[in-house]
């Protein structure tokens, strides 16, 4: 199945919060979700607070999401919930970020 939203590579830390607490990097991001790689162990269909920066911004990005595919530890989180506000960032930062392959 096609996926909905072009994705773009980016390399930002990453916190996740889904009761403990876990760090990570991601690796690509769309509108409507990214890849991260996260030294720990999630479940699919489990929702965690996402919290990461978007390039050139001072302010993290808070979002909740669902892990929808695990690798290892390479995982993929679709977004829940996002705001106009929020899509219109992630929107605006792609503009600067190379497509993922």
């Amino acid at each position: 199945m096609p996926r909905a939203y072009p994705r773009y590579l980016m390399d930002q830390r990453l916190i996740l919060r889904a009761g403990a607490v876990f760090h990570g990097r991601t690796k690509d991001i769309s509108e409507g979700g990214l890849g991260a790689t996260v030294a720990g162990e999630l479940r699919t269909d489990d929702p965690v607070e996402l919290e990461f920066y978007l390039p050139g911004k001072l302010s993290p990005v808070k979002i909740m999401a669902e892990v929808r595919y695990r690798q290892g530890f390479q995982y993929g989180f679709q977004f829940l919930d996002t705001s106009p506000e929020q899509r219109f960032a992630i929107r605006e930062a792609t503009l600067q970020l190379p497509l993922a392959p």
